[in-house]
């Protein structure tokens, strides 16, 4: 069975963000492990740095940006590069990392109060209540960025990559994506 990064790399190729830029951390690694060649990656050395590569990437090519920033210190590091994006108007979907949902009840460490941090300079927040929800918030945020525009975050605990997705539920939600194939 495909798993939700599985589903949600298949949203990405769709929706055409294949050039990730970011500066990962601990809670991005499930995600980042093990990338399929079709899908590159921009390191660097700060989020702000890669928020901002992002959205002149976007603004460049007319087409949407895709971020991953470690939870709560790398979105408040990136925050004011939201806040040039947003005013920009650069598309950008910025994956946040969170961690282990099973453990958020407790705010462990590296646990994030995100919804907020990045002040009004989002287009859109978005935290999924289960897992299976994580490739169709990428894909609404995507809509969101373009029509905005501007940044659209999708906070995603970090073991939701590896549950199980069902391949039908991410066809259903991904029929009408832009671009069309």
């Amino acid at each position: 069975m495909p798993t939700v990064k599985d589903a949600t790399l298949a949203v990405a190729r769709r929706m055409g963000l294949t050039t990730w830029f970011g500066n990962p951390g601990s809670t991005e690694i499930p995600l980042l492990a093990d990338l399929p060649d079709d899908i590159g990656y921009v390191l660097t050395l700060h989020e702000n740095a890669a928020v901002a590569i992002a959205a002149g990437y976007a603004l460049a090519t007319g087409r949407p940006a895709l971020v991953s920033l470690h939870t709560t210190a790398g979105l408040g590091n990136a925050v004011n590069a939201l806040a040039t994006a947003r005013v920009n108007r650069a598309p950008l979907v910025v994956l946040v990392g969170q961690q282990d949902r099973r453990h958020l009840e407790f705010e462990p460490f590296l646990a994030g109060r995100l919804h907020g941090l990045a002040g009004d300079y989002p287009v859109a927040v978005h935290q999924p209540l289960r897992a299976q929800d994580v490739p169709g918030l990428v894909a609404r945020a995507c809509h969101e960025a373009i029509a905005g525009p501007g940044p659209a975050l999708v906070i995603v605990p970090m073991d939701d990559w590896a549950a199980p997705m069902d391949d039908t539920l991410v066809a259903a939600r991904t029929a009408s994506l832009w671009p069309p194939e």
